[in-house]
């Protein structure tokens, strides 16, 4: 899939879409960081579609700052998710992406 297909398929969201919109050198409509495990999956999906991407994930952090705690633990987010996939659930990664949101963990 290309980034062209994957912008118009229907596993989308504003936090997977601001991380289309930096790689693409354009502005998202809503920027916006992933606020639950739902939306981690879906930039973990677009990473897995385009993974030259997930290289580049600091120039998110670097137009965007709120995302600067979300990049610097992004692969430990993504090792819970991982784990946590087959059950459909992670309260762990929710609760450490709300933890980094609010700057209480680094």
């Amino acid at each position: 899939m290309t980034s062209e297909q994957w912008i118009v398929s229907n596993d989308t969201g504003s936090s997977s879409i601001t991380i289309w919109a930096v790689m693409m050198g354009v502005t998202p409509p809503d920027p916006s960081i992933p606020y639950d495990p739902s939306d981690f999956g879906r930039c973990h999906r677009l990473f897995t579609t385009i993974p030259e991407w997930r290289g580049r994930l600091h120039e998110v952090a670097e137009a965007y700052p709120e995302w600067r705690s979300l990049v610097e633990n992004w692969d430990k987010m993504t090792a819970i998710y991982l784990r946590d996939l087959p059950s459909g659930r992670s309260s762990e990664l929710y609760t450490f992406m709300q933890e980094l949101r609010n700057g209480r963990t680094q």
